[in-house]
């Protein structure tokens, strides 16, 4: 019988509770969030000082000849959101750019705002959306709002985003491990926030969501940071902000917004929201046409000794215990999207020589005649845990399990974790839980 241990946070790396934000434009006009946990149950107005009423727009727009709009057609503006470190907002907070913060209840009327922020996976009959679309409103999605927020954000900062149904924690470190070799990368993923340098991450913030609104966070933490890339994992989407785009998998879809629409037309914003020249690389099985696709059946494919590069294939030299068909489609997905940032393939292979995974992710290490599995994070699968306990079995197993649910929107299937560590229990001589639903009663 394995002993067992809880833990709150994953080994070496505390699991913070999920943050939240507020946040304001300092534009004229009122704004009112639905259901964002990130902005919080707010509403707000703001004034520019260029004059106008509570009724004036936020923004003209101009239109494209085929109805789409790219961020490129969005008029300069001042950003004024900010990241307020609580959701409980006193009344009259006044923000130095002239935001007015002001707090509201779920019944407040919608009848003074301009526009309405609602997330993509907020139910249709949700009683402010309804009375939004009643009064004429106009709605945009909490990943349009940011991008539309953040416009003025220097394109010198190469900013890339990354959304799938799978496989988008591990392909964006896996690009920022690649890409600083050559630049100073700052990665905003479900780990939190990480400066990296020559292949190496140091963390900087932890445990932050990967909502859209965490990106204006991470925006600013690059340019202090001095960072010359920002790769941003986001939830169910892009925000228009990116010169690249990556679309990890369409696999297993799942359903959001009450059961009414499937999560892999959310993350269709990555094309819809996307801002004029700006690139895609995506999963052969989201079945689009991007400038690159990779993973079965695309241009980039890994194997487990070789990259391949349509016709060409390079030699592939990876840590041994790594469990390959975990990180097949990440190390797919940054292969091809550093192809599409110009960088020489000889110095992809060589970023990954050695790569023996992340820890938390399906990670085997051995030491001291012992050997430890880490598959503790929410974005596994338990088919996946199991097929890599396949690989770690031996004597002295320690199996580190469970995860970190506030960062996603996906979690742990719990009742078949808790089944699969019943019927293997006696191949586990140390087993430790991570995560509060994984915590042992009393």
């Amino acid at each position: 019988m394995a002993n067992t241990h809880h833990q709150t946070r994953q080994p070496g790396r505390l699991r913070g509770v999920r943050q939240s934000q507020a946040a304001g434009t300092g534009r004229r006009g009122r704004i009112h969030p639905l259901g964002l946990p990130a902005f919080g149950d707010i509403s707000f107005s703001a004034t520019d000082g260029a004059g106008g009423g509570p009724n004036a727009p936020i923004a003209s727009r101009q239109s494209r000849p085929d109805g789409a709009r790219h961020a490129d057609d969005r008029p300069e503006r001042k950003s004024g959101l900010r990241a307020l470190p609580d959701r409980r907002l006193h009344a009259d907070r006044i923000h130095p750019n002239g935001a007015e913060f002001r707090g509201c209840d779920h019944t407040a009327s919608l009848d003074a705002f301009d526009e309405v922020v609602a997330p993509v996976h907020l139910p249709p009959d949700n009683p402010h959306l309804v009375q939004a679309k009643g009064l004429g409103k106009r709605i945009i999605s909490h990943h349009q709002a940011v991008g539309e927020l953040m416009g003025s954000t220097p394109d010198d900062l190469v900013k890339i985003e990354v959304t799938g149904t799978h496989s988008k924690t591990t392909t964006a470190l896996l690009l920022a491990m690649i890409l600083s070799r050559q630049k100073r990368v700052l990665s905003h993923t479900t780990r939190g926030l990480e400066i990296w340098s020559d292949g190496r991450p140091q963390l900087l913030k932890e445990g932050l969501s990967i909502t859209p609104a965490n990106v204006i966070l991470a925006a600013e933490k690059a340019q202090a940071q001095g960072a010359e890339a920002l790769i941003c994992e986001i939830s169910l989407g892009g925000t228009g902000l990116a010169q690249l785009g990556i679309l990890t998998s369409f696999a297993n879809d799942y359903r959001i917004a009450g059961g009414t629409k499937w999560a892999s037309t959310a993350k269709l914003q990555m094309l819809s929201l996307a801002r004029q020249g700006s690139r895609l690389a995506a999963n052969a099985d989201c079945r689009i046409s991007p400038d690159i696709s990779f993973a079965e059946g695309g241009l980039v494919r890994a194997q487990p000794d070789g990259l391949i590069y349509g016709e060409e294939r390079l030699g592939l030299s990876l840590g041994e215990d790594l469990d390959f068909a975990s990180y097949q489609t990440a190390i797919s997905g940054a292969a091809a999207a550093a192809e599409l940032l110009g960088l020489e393939r000889e110095d992809t292979i060589r970023a990954l020589e050695g790569f023996g995974g992340f820890s938390g992710r399906m990670k085997i290490e051995r030491m001291d005649g012992r050997t430890v599995f880490d598959s503790s994070n929410s974005g596994l699968k338990v088919n996946d845990i199991e097929r890599a306990l396949d690989k770690a079995r031996g004597p002295n197993l320690v199996a580190v399990v469970g995860e970190d649910a506030q960062t996603v929107c996906e979690g742990l299937d719990i009742p078949r974790l808790a089944e699969l560590l019943r019927r293997r229990r006696t191949e586990i001589e140390d087993l430790v839980l991570v995560g509060e639903r994984l915590r042992p009663p009393g």
